[in-house]
């Protein structure tokens, strides 16, 4: 049987290949989340989309929890819970209201069109 202290040292041994994995995969598959809902797509299909991507950031915290553990306190153990709370946080907020989420993200694209087409225009 695995022990918590073998887990914790296989995480902090393997540091790089873990946060370059949960990084990405966790901006990915909340912008999938933030995709589905603008798209208006089945609550259904958004659910499962926020139950995938609140996974990678939880992984992320328990993975920085380790290090704290054992006192390493620097830039990144607190710039990646910082990025692990945002994505929970959009997420939450697409499981929340994902109507209103919806209605944000059609007038920030309409004002980027509208700001791109006035860069374009000059």
């Amino acid at each position: 049987m695995l022990e918590l202290n073998t887990i914790a040292e296989f995480s902090r041994s393997h540091c790089i290949e873990i946060c370059a994995f949960l990084v990405p995969i966790s901006l990915l598959l909340t912008t999938t989340t933030m995709l589905l809902v603008g798209l208006d797509r089945s609550s259904r299909l958004i659910y499962a989309s926020i139950c995938v991507a609140i996974l990678p950031p939880i992984v992320l915290f328990l993975h920085v929890a380790t290090w704290w553990s054992i006192g390493v306190v620097m830039l990144p153990t607190f710039i990646l819970p910082v990025l692990a709370t945002i994505c929970l946080a959009t997420n939450a907020y697409a499981l929340i209201a994902p109507k209103h989420m919806r209605n944000l993200l059609i007038i920030i694209s309409k004002f980027s069109i509208a700001k791109y087409q006035q860069l374009v225009a000059n």
